[in-house]
Protein backbone atom coordinates (compact mmCIF):
# COMPACT_ATOMS: atom_id res chain seq x y z
CA UNK A 1 0.00 0.00 0.00
CA UNK A 2 2.97 2.12 0.78
CA UNK A 3 4.38 1.74 -2.29
CA UNK A 4 1.44 2.45 -4.48
CA UNK A 5 0.62 5.23 -2.59
CA UNK A 6 4.64 6.59 -3.00
CA UNK A 7 4.37 5.56 -7.20
CA UNK A 8 0.86 7.66 -7.13
CA UNK A 9 2.74 10.77 -5.48
CA UNK A 10 5.88 10.89 -7.82
CA UNK A 11 3.78 10.29 -10.93
CA UNK A 12 0.85 13.06 -9.65
CA UNK A 13 4.42 14.94 -9.26
CA UNK A 14 5.71 14.37 -12.61
CA UNK A 15 2.67 15.69 -13.95
CA UNK A 16 2.67 18.83 -12.12
CA UNK A 17 6.28 19.62 -13.02
CA UNK A 18 5.89 18.94 -16.88
CA UNK A 19 2.80 20.56 -16.93
CA UNK A 20 4.43 24.14 -15.26
CA UNK A 21 6.77 23.55 -17.61
CA UNK A 22 4.98 24.01 -20.51
CA UNK A 23 2.73 27.18 -19.15
CA UNK A 24 5.97 28.84 -18.37
CA UNK A 25 7.04 28.56 -21.41
CA UNK A 26 4.13 29.30 -22.96
CA UNK A 27 4.00 32.43 -20.82
CA UNK A 28 7.53 33.51 -21.53
CA UNK A 29 6.57 33.52 -25.35
CA UNK A 30 3.37 35.07 -24.77
CA UNK A 31 4.94 38.01 -23.02
CA UNK A 32 6.80 38.90 -26.28
CA UNK A 33 4.05 38.76 -28.50
CA UNK A 34 1.48 40.06 -26.45
CA UNK A 35 3.48 43.65 -25.57
CA UNK A 36 1.84 45.34 -28.31
CA UNK A 37 -1.15 42.94 -28.92
CA UNK A 38 -5.25 44.01 -28.46
CA UNK A 39 -7.10 43.00 -25.60
CA UNK A 40 -8.94 39.81 -25.74
CA UNK A 41 -11.84 38.40 -23.80
CA UNK A 42 -14.06 35.02 -23.37
CA UNK A 43 -17.12 34.70 -21.93
CA UNK A 44 -18.65 31.70 -20.73
CA UNK A 45 -22.40 32.13 -20.25
CA UNK A 46 -23.51 28.72 -18.31
CA UNK A 47 -27.30 27.61 -18.97
CA UNK A 48 -27.39 25.67 -15.94
CA UNK A 49 -29.29 22.70 -15.47
CA UNK A 50 -28.94 21.29 -19.30
CA UNK A 51 -30.79 23.73 -21.74
CA UNK A 52 -32.95 21.78 -24.57
CA UNK A 53 -31.14 23.11 -27.53
CA UNK A 54 -32.80 21.29 -29.74
CA UNK A 55 -35.74 23.60 -28.98
CA UNK A 56 -33.42 26.60 -29.48
CA UNK A 57 -32.39 25.84 -33.04
CA UNK A 58 -34.87 23.91 -34.99
CA UNK A 59 -35.01 22.03 -38.45
CA UNK A 60 -37.72 24.22 -39.90
CA UNK A 61 -38.99 22.40 -42.69
CA UNK A 62 -39.93 19.00 -44.52
CA UNK A 63 -39.47 15.35 -43.42
CA UNK A 64 -36.83 16.69 -40.46
CA UNK A 65 -39.23 19.08 -38.80
CA UNK A 66 -41.37 16.58 -39.44
CA UNK A 67 -39.68 13.90 -37.40
CA UNK A 68 -38.38 16.61 -34.54
CA UNK A 69 -42.31 17.19 -34.28
CA UNK A 70 -43.05 13.89 -34.20
CA UNK A 71 -40.30 12.94 -31.15
CA UNK A 72 -41.50 16.09 -29.48
CA UNK A 73 -45.87 15.89 -29.28
CA UNK A 74 -46.81 19.18 -27.81
CA UNK A 75 -43.51 20.24 -26.61
CA UNK A 76 -42.24 21.40 -30.09
CA UNK A 77 -42.40 24.34 -31.50
CA UNK A 78 -44.65 25.01 -34.42
CA UNK A 79 -43.13 25.47 -37.89
CA UNK A 80 -45.32 28.66 -38.20
CA UNK A 81 -43.76 29.90 -35.37
CA UNK A 82 -40.15 29.28 -35.81
CA UNK A 83 -37.76 32.03 -36.82
CA UNK A 84 -36.02 31.12 -40.19
CA UNK A 85 -32.35 31.49 -40.46
CA UNK A 86 -30.06 31.72 -43.58
CA UNK A 87 -27.04 30.18 -42.91
CA UNK A 88 -24.30 31.59 -44.96
CA UNK A 89 -23.34 27.98 -45.81
CA UNK A 90 -25.76 25.73 -47.54
CA UNK A 91 -26.95 23.34 -45.16
CA UNK A 92 -28.92 20.15 -46.05
CA UNK A 93 -31.43 20.75 -42.92
CA UNK A 94 -33.81 24.27 -42.97
CA UNK A 95 -33.53 25.74 -39.60
CA UNK A 96 -35.61 28.01 -37.11
CA UNK A 97 -34.70 29.76 -34.25
CA UNK A 98 -37.10 29.75 -31.13
CA UNK A 99 -39.41 32.57 -31.33
CA UNK A 100 -38.91 33.52 -27.54
CA UNK A 101 -35.45 34.37 -28.66
CA UNK A 102 -35.95 37.47 -31.72
CA UNK A 103 -33.69 39.64 -30.07
CA UNK A 104 -31.12 37.08 -31.33
CA UNK A 105 -32.10 36.93 -35.00
CA UNK A 106 -30.79 40.45 -35.75
CA UNK A 107 -27.18 39.64 -34.18
CA UNK A 108 -27.40 35.94 -36.04
CA UNK A 109 -27.99 37.91 -39.53
CA UNK A 110 -25.79 40.91 -39.38
CA UNK A 111 -23.24 37.71 -38.89
CA UNK A 112 -22.09 38.63 -34.93
CA UNK A 113 -24.06 34.81 -33.67
CA UNK A 114 -22.85 31.35 -35.34
CA UNK A 115 -24.34 28.49 -33.91
CA UNK A 116 -22.39 25.00 -33.32
CA UNK A 117 -24.81 22.25 -34.07
CA UNK A 118 -24.80 18.41 -31.86
CA UNK A 119 -22.10 19.48 -29.19
CA UNK A 120 -21.63 17.59 -26.25
CA UNK A 121 -18.64 15.34 -23.86
CA UNK A 122 -16.48 13.08 -25.79
CA UNK A 123 -13.93 11.20 -24.95
CA UNK A 124 -13.23 10.10 -28.37
CA UNK A 125 -15.16 9.98 -31.20
CA UNK A 126 -18.07 8.05 -31.42
CA UNK A 127 -21.75 6.59 -33.64
CA UNK A 128 -24.94 5.28 -31.99
CA UNK A 129 -23.45 1.70 -32.56
CA UNK A 130 -20.41 2.34 -30.87
CA UNK A 131 -22.36 3.53 -28.00
CA UNK A 132 -24.55 0.64 -27.69
CA UNK A 133 -21.59 -1.79 -28.78
CA UNK A 134 -19.74 -0.28 -26.32
CA UNK A 135 -16.74 -0.01 -28.66
CA UNK A 136 -15.42 3.51 -27.15
CA UNK A 137 -14.43 5.12 -24.28
CA UNK A 138 -17.31 7.33 -22.60
CA UNK A 139 -17.19 10.28 -20.33
CA UNK A 140 -18.17 9.10 -16.66
CA UNK A 141 -21.32 9.39 -15.49
CA UNK A 142 -23.26 10.13 -18.54
CA UNK A 143 -26.48 12.30 -17.40
CA UNK A 144 -25.28 13.43 -14.01
CA UNK A 145 -25.84 16.59 -13.36
CA UNK A 146 -22.37 17.15 -11.59
CA UNK A 147 -20.28 14.74 -13.62
CA UNK A 148 -21.20 16.35 -17.05
CA UNK A 149 -21.58 20.17 -15.83
CA UNK A 150 -17.59 19.17 -14.35
CA UNK A 151 -16.71 17.18 -17.42
CA UNK A 152 -17.77 19.86 -19.95
CA UNK A 153 -15.71 22.69 -17.73
CA UNK A 154 -12.71 20.90 -17.17
CA UNK A 155 -12.48 18.69 -20.08
CA UNK A 156 -10.25 16.23 -18.56
CA UNK A 157 -11.67 12.43 -19.04
CA UNK A 158 -8.13 11.14 -18.10
CA UNK A 159 -7.80 13.30 -15.03
CA UNK A 160 -4.52 14.70 -15.91
CA UNK A 161 -5.33 18.03 -14.53
CA UNK A 162 -7.33 18.91 -11.17
CA UNK A 163 -8.65 22.35 -12.81
CA UNK A 164 -11.31 23.88 -15.24
CA UNK A 165 -10.06 24.35 -18.76
CA UNK A 166 -10.99 28.10 -17.97
CA UNK A 167 -8.26 28.21 -15.09
CA UNK A 168 -5.97 26.48 -16.90
CA UNK A 169 -6.10 29.05 -19.98
CA UNK A 170 -5.75 31.87 -17.46
CA UNK A 171 -2.80 30.53 -15.58
CA UNK A 172 -0.97 30.59 -19.15
CA UNK A 173 -1.96 34.23 -19.49
CA UNK A 174 -2.09 34.98 -16.00
CA UNK A 175 2.09 34.95 -15.91
CA UNK A 176 2.01 38.17 -18.79
CA UNK A 177 -0.16 40.59 -16.92
CA UNK A 178 0.11 42.54 -13.78
CA UNK A 179 -2.14 41.20 -11.91
CA UNK A 180 -2.84 37.76 -12.47
CA UNK A 181 -6.20 37.41 -10.61
CA UNK A 182 -7.54 39.50 -12.78
CA UNK A 183 -7.18 37.27 -15.65
CA UNK A 184 -10.30 34.91 -14.45
CA UNK A 185 -13.38 36.59 -12.77
CA UNK A 186 -16.48 35.01 -12.36
CA UNK A 187 -20.19 36.76 -11.40
CA UNK A 188 -21.18 33.87 -9.71
CA UNK A 189 -19.05 32.46 -7.14
CA UNK A 190 -16.54 29.53 -7.32
CA UNK A 191 -17.18 27.03 -10.37
CA UNK A 192 -15.45 24.57 -12.39
CA UNK A 193 -14.40 26.07 -15.08
CA UNK A 194 -11.95 28.21 -13.35
CA UNK A 195 -11.17 26.77 -10.42
CA UNK A 196 -7.73 24.59 -9.75
CA UNK A 197 -5.60 26.60 -11.25
CA UNK A 198 -2.28 28.26 -9.85
CA UNK A 199 -4.22 31.72 -10.06
CA UNK A 200 -7.98 32.01 -8.06
CA UNK A 201 -10.43 33.85 -9.77
CA UNK A 202 -11.42 37.19 -8.54
CA UNK A 203 -15.30 37.45 -7.33
CA UNK A 204 -17.95 39.86 -8.30
CA UNK A 205 -21.24 40.72 -7.62
CA UNK A 206 -23.81 42.45 -10.16
CA UNK A 207 -23.64 44.67 -7.82
CA UNK A 208 -20.09 45.20 -7.53
CA UNK A 209 -16.92 44.49 -5.41
CA UNK A 210 -18.19 42.65 -2.42
CA UNK A 211 -16.55 44.56 0.93
CA UNK A 212 -15.26 43.35 4.29
CA UNK A 213 -17.43 43.78 6.61
CA UNK A 214 -17.44 46.93 9.15
CA UNK A 215 -13.98 47.77 6.47
CA UNK A 216 -15.31 49.41 3.83
CA UNK A 217 -15.56 52.81 4.76
CA UNK A 218 -12.19 55.00 4.62
CA UNK A 219 -13.22 58.60 5.83
CA UNK A 220 -10.86 59.56 7.84
CA UNK A 221 -13.90 60.19 10.70
CA UNK A 222 -14.81 56.42 10.36
CA UNK A 223 -14.75 54.30 12.97
CA UNK A 224 -14.47 51.60 10.58
CA UNK A 225 -10.90 52.68 9.68
CA UNK A 226 -8.77 51.96 12.66
CA UNK A 227 -10.64 48.13 12.12
CA UNK A 228 -9.40 48.57 8.53
CA UNK A 229 -5.66 49.31 9.79
CA UNK A 230 -5.56 46.97 12.41
CA UNK A 231 -6.43 44.15 9.96
CA UNK A 232 -3.65 45.12 7.63
CA UNK A 233 -1.24 45.29 10.38
CA UNK A 234 -2.05 41.32 11.30
CA UNK A 235 -1.62 40.19 7.74
CA UNK A 236 1.50 41.68 7.28
CA UNK A 237 3.07 40.10 10.41
CA UNK A 238 5.67 37.42 9.98
CA UNK A 239 4.29 33.93 10.80
CA UNK A 240 6.22 30.70 10.65
CA UNK A 241 3.38 28.51 9.55
CA UNK A 242 3.16 27.92 6.37
CA UNK A 243 -1.23 28.27 5.90
CA UNK A 244 -1.13 31.45 7.98
CA UNK A 245 1.23 33.10 5.47
CA UNK A 246 -0.88 31.19 2.68
CA UNK A 247 -3.88 32.90 3.82
CA UNK A 248 -2.56 36.25 4.89
CA UNK A 249 -1.08 36.78 1.57
CA UNK A 250 -4.83 35.21 0.15
CA UNK A 251 -6.18 38.52 2.24
CA UNK A 252 -3.83 40.63 1.11
CA UNK A 253 -4.18 40.52 -2.34
CA UNK A 254 -7.98 40.00 -2.23
CA UNK A 255 -8.05 43.22 -0.10
CA UNK A 256 -5.61 45.65 -2.51
CA UNK A 257 -7.64 43.57 -5.68
CA UNK A 258 -10.94 44.57 -4.23
CA UNK A 259 -10.22 48.39 -3.22
CA UNK A 260 -8.39 49.35 -6.23
CA UNK A 261 -10.81 47.53 -8.79
CA UNK A 262 -14.12 49.22 -6.39
CA UNK A 263 -12.68 52.70 -6.84
CA UNK A 264 -12.07 52.23 -10.66
CA UNK A 265 -15.58 50.87 -10.86
CA UNK A 266 -17.05 54.17 -8.88
CA UNK A 267 -14.85 56.39 -11.36
CA UNK A 268 -16.26 54.43 -14.44
CA UNK A 269 -19.89 54.68 -13.31
CA UNK A 270 -23.16 54.15 -15.55
CA UNK A 271 -22.87 52.90 -19.32
CA UNK A 272 -25.21 55.21 -21.81
CA UNK A 273 -26.28 51.17 -22.41
CA UNK A 274 -29.88 50.56 -20.65
CA UNK A 275 -29.68 47.31 -18.34
CA UNK A 276 -32.59 45.12 -19.16
CA UNK A 277 -34.76 45.22 -15.58
CA UNK A 278 -35.35 42.06 -14.24
CA UNK A 279 -32.61 40.18 -15.91
CA UNK A 280 -29.73 38.73 -13.96
CA UNK A 281 -27.91 37.46 -16.33
CA UNK A 282 -28.25 40.52 -18.02
CA UNK A 283 -27.12 42.15 -15.01
CA UNK A 284 -24.36 40.20 -14.61
CA UNK A 285 -23.20 40.81 -18.10
CA UNK A 286 -23.48 44.70 -17.62
CA UNK A 287 -20.77 43.91 -14.46
CA UNK A 288 -18.74 42.06 -17.68
CA UNK A 289 -18.88 45.26 -19.42
CA UNK A 290 -17.63 47.90 -16.70
CA UNK A 291 -14.69 45.48 -15.95
CA UNK A 292 -13.65 45.62 -19.30
CA UNK A 293 -14.11 49.44 -19.31
CA UNK A 294 -11.91 49.68 -17.19
CA UNK A 295 -9.07 46.73 -17.96
CA UNK A 296 -6.34 49.76 -19.42
CA UNK A 297 -6.26 50.99 -15.82
CA UNK A 298 -4.79 46.87 -14.53
CA UNK A 299 -3.16 46.71 -18.19
CA UNK A 300 -4.97 43.41 -19.07
CA UNK A 301 -4.52 42.02 -22.06
CA UNK A 302 -6.43 38.61 -21.82
CA UNK A 303 -9.29 37.93 -19.27
CA UNK A 304 -11.64 34.94 -19.33
CA UNK A 305 -14.94 35.61 -17.44
CA UNK A 306 -18.02 33.25 -16.28
CA UNK A 307 -22.07 34.46 -15.83
CA UNK A 308 -24.43 32.07 -15.05
CA UNK A 309 -28.12 31.65 -15.76
CA UNK A 310 -29.78 29.26 -13.67
CA UNK A 311 -33.22 27.13 -14.73
CA UNK A 312 -32.60 25.01 -17.59
CA UNK A 313 -33.63 21.35 -16.05
CA UNK A 314 -36.87 21.43 -17.86
CA UNK A 315 -38.43 17.73 -16.51
CA UNK A 316 -42.05 19.54 -16.26
CA UNK A 317 -43.64 22.61 -17.29
CA UNK A 318 -41.32 23.11 -20.00
CA UNK A 319 -43.94 24.88 -21.69
CA UNK A 320 -44.14 27.59 -19.56
CA UNK A 321 -40.63 28.01 -18.07
CA UNK A 322 -38.72 27.74 -21.56
CA UNK A 323 -39.83 30.54 -23.02
CA UNK A 324 -39.15 32.78 -20.23
CA UNK A 325 -34.91 31.47 -20.12
CA UNK A 326 -34.82 31.57 -23.41
CA UNK A 327 -36.55 35.31 -23.40
CA UNK A 328 -33.59 36.10 -20.84
CA UNK A 329 -30.67 34.87 -22.81
CA UNK A 330 -32.00 36.94 -25.93
CA UNK A 331 -32.48 39.76 -24.08
CA UNK A 332 -29.24 39.33 -22.28
CA UNK A 333 -27.23 39.00 -25.16
CA UNK A 334 -28.62 41.52 -27.06
CA UNK A 335 -27.62 43.82 -24.05
CA UNK A 336 -24.32 42.61 -24.06
CA UNK A 337 -23.70 42.84 -27.94
CA UNK A 338 -24.84 46.83 -27.57
CA UNK A 339 -22.84 47.45 -24.62
CA UNK A 340 -19.34 46.27 -25.94
CA UNK A 341 -20.84 48.46 -29.21
CA UNK A 342 -20.66 51.37 -26.88
CA UNK A 343 -17.01 50.50 -25.30
CA UNK A 344 -15.27 50.14 -29.10
CA UNK A 345 -14.88 46.25 -27.99
CA UNK A 346 -17.24 44.56 -29.96
CA UNK A 347 -14.58 42.49 -31.83
CA UNK A 348 -12.23 42.10 -28.83
CA UNK A 349 -14.76 39.93 -27.31
CA UNK A 350 -16.07 36.41 -27.55
CA UNK A 351 -19.01 34.84 -25.72
CA UNK A 352 -20.17 31.41 -25.82
CA UNK A 353 -22.72 28.89 -24.51
CA UNK A 354 -22.15 26.02 -22.24
CA UNK A 355 -24.66 23.94 -20.22
CA UNK A 356 -24.63 20.52 -18.08
CA UNK A 357 -25.80 18.63 -21.19
CA UNK A 358 -28.90 18.60 -23.36
CA UNK A 359 -32.16 17.31 -23.37
CA UNK A 360 -33.73 14.16 -24.85
CA UNK A 361 -35.63 14.41 -27.91
CA UNK A 362 -39.17 12.43 -26.67
CA UNK A 363 -41.16 14.53 -24.25
CA UNK A 364 -41.88 12.35 -20.95
CA UNK A 365 -45.68 14.37 -20.83
CA UNK A 366 -44.58 17.62 -19.63
CA UNK A 367 -40.98 18.11 -20.29
CA UNK A 368 -37.68 16.15 -21.86
CA UNK A 369 -34.74 14.37 -19.74
CA UNK A 370 -31.18 14.26 -19.46
CA UNK A 371 -29.53 13.84 -22.67
CA UNK A 372 -26.25 14.17 -24.22
CA UNK A 373 -25.77 16.65 -27.35
CA UNK A 374 -26.93 20.22 -27.49
CA UNK A 375 -26.79 23.00 -29.55
CA UNK A 376 -24.57 26.01 -28.55
CA UNK A 377 -24.00 29.64 -29.76
CA UNK A 378 -21.01 31.79 -30.25
CA UNK A 379 -21.20 35.73 -30.17
CA UNK A 380 -19.03 38.44 -30.98
CA UNK A 381 -17.44 40.75 -33.63
CA UNK A 382 -14.85 38.50 -34.31
CA UNK A 383 -16.88 35.34 -35.02
CA UNK A 384 -17.86 34.19 -38.62
CA UNK A 385 -21.38 34.38 -37.83
CA UNK A 386 -25.30 33.85 -39.56
CA UNK A 387 -23.94 30.26 -40.00
CA UNK A 388 -24.63 26.78 -38.50
CA UNK A 389 -21.51 24.80 -37.71
CA UNK A 390 -20.99 20.96 -37.32
CA UNK A 391 -23.76 18.52 -38.66
CA UNK A 392 -27.11 19.26 -37.28
CA UNK A 393 -28.78 15.81 -36.48
CA UNK A 394 -32.03 13.89 -37.00
CA UNK A 395 -34.25 14.46 -34.44
CA UNK A 396 -36.08 11.34 -34.12
CA UNK A 397 -36.61 8.83 -31.38
CA UNK A 398 -34.70 5.31 -32.68
CA UNK A 399 -33.64 7.74 -35.62
CA UNK A 400 -29.96 7.14 -36.99
CA UNK A 401 -28.63 9.47 -34.29
CA UNK A 402 -30.57 8.23 -31.28
CA UNK A 403 -28.56 5.52 -29.17
CA UNK A 404 -31.29 5.37 -26.27
CA UNK A 405 -34.36 6.64 -25.45
CA UNK A 406 -34.07 9.60 -27.70
CA UNK A 407 -30.43 10.77 -26.35
CA UNK A 408 -28.70 12.52 -29.27
CA UNK A 409 -24.93 10.84 -29.11
CA UNK A 410 -22.55 14.33 -30.14
CA UNK A 411 -20.88 15.08 -33.12
CA UNK A 412 -18.78 17.77 -32.34
CA UNK A 413 -16.62 17.51 -28.74
CA UNK A 414 -16.48 19.86 -25.90
CA UNK A 415 -12.51 20.13 -26.68
CA UNK A 416 -13.03 20.87 -30.33
CA UNK A 417 -15.25 23.64 -29.44
CA UNK A 418 -13.48 25.00 -26.71
CA UNK A 419 -9.56 24.34 -29.02
CA UNK A 420 -11.43 26.94 -31.49
CA UNK A 421 -11.89 29.25 -28.86
CA UNK A 422 -7.95 29.14 -27.32
CA UNK A 423 -6.84 29.53 -31.09
CA UNK A 424 -8.72 32.98 -31.10
CA UNK A 425 -6.86 33.70 -27.73
CA UNK A 426 -3.68 33.62 -29.13
CA UNK A 427 -2.09 29.87 -28.55
CA UNK A 428 -0.65 27.45 -30.76
CA UNK A 429 -1.75 23.93 -31.23
CA UNK A 430 1.06 22.51 -29.03
CA UNK A 431 -0.63 24.54 -26.48
CA UNK A 432 -3.85 24.25 -27.06
CA UNK A 433 -3.18 20.08 -27.06
CA UNK A 434 -1.68 20.12 -23.39
CA UNK A 435 -4.44 22.20 -22.18
CA UNK A 436 -7.14 19.70 -24.15
CA UNK A 437 -5.52 16.34 -23.50
CA UNK A 438 -8.60 14.59 -25.69
CA UNK A 439 -8.44 17.23 -28.65
CA UNK A 440 -6.02 14.63 -29.86
CA UNK A 441 -8.79 12.13 -30.46
CA UNK A 442 -10.26 14.07 -33.14
CA UNK A 443 -9.02 14.48 -36.11
CA UNK A 444 -9.41 17.72 -38.18
CA UNK A 445 -9.71 21.67 -37.37
CA UNK A 446 -12.86 20.88 -35.99
CA UNK A 447 -14.91 24.05 -35.37
CA UNK A 448 -14.22 27.17 -37.34
CA UNK A 449 -16.53 30.03 -36.71
CA UNK A 450 -13.16 32.51 -36.78
CA UNK A 451 -12.26 31.84 -40.03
Amino acid sequence: MKEYTRRKFLNLGCKTILGAGLLSSTAARLANAQSNDHYRALVCINLNGGNDGFNMLVPAGGAAYREYHDSRGHLAVGEADLLKLSPTTPNTTEVGLSPYMAQLKPLFDQGHVAFQANVGTLVEPATPDDVRNESVQLPEQLFSHHDQARQWQKIDHHHHWNSGWGARTADVFAATQPYPNLAAISLVGSNEWQSGGEQSAFTISSEGVPSYSGMHDLSEDSWQLPRRQAFIELLHQNYENAFERSYAQLQTRALVLSTNVGAALDRLGDLQTPTPQNNALAEQLAMVAKLIAIKDEFRMTRQLFYVDLHGFDTHDDQLRVQPYLYSQLAEALAYFHQALLELNQLDNVVSFTSSDFGRTVSSNGDGTDHGWGNHHLVMGGAVHGADVYGTMPRLAVKGPDDYRNGRIVPTTAVSQYAAAQLRWLGLDENEINNLLPSLKNFPGAGPSFFG
